[in-house]
């Protein structure tokens, strides 16, 4: 009996233990920079990160940018589903008009790979 009981104690701290690390991933903040183009489905934004190559899809509450526009974004792990397959998903919380980084004509991402 004694045995069970530690047994599922150890269970259940274990779950919480990582329920916790799970829920704290979630809340990271993820930043970056780029330009942003318009993604394979219309309606949806991407951007290449400047710094480290990674791939974005943004999902913003207020009104985009235009494509072609360069932006420093700032924003957490999307929560549930979305029409935008390409990229990590992320909401943006805050985003600004970023001088230092010169982008090319708007190009659809899907016409990219042509």
């Amino acid at each position: 009996m004694t045995k069970t009981l530690a047994s599922l104690t150890m269970l259940v701290v274990c779950l919480v233990a990582g329920t916790q690390n799970v829920h704290a991933a979630k809340k990271q903040n993820i930043s970056g920079s780029g330009c942003v183009e318009k993604a394979i489905e219309n309606s949806c934004r991407v951007i290449i990160d400047s710094q480290t190559g990674e791939l974005y899809s943004l999902q913003f509450t207020a009104k985009p940018p235009k494509s072609g526009t360069a932006i420093r974004f700032s924003g957490r792990p999307h929560k549930g589903a979305t029409a935008c397959i390409q990229g990590k998903q992320i909401t943006v919380s805050k985003w600004t008009k970023e001088k230092g980084i010169k982008c090319p004509p708007p190009v659809v991402m899907a016409e990219a790979g042509r």
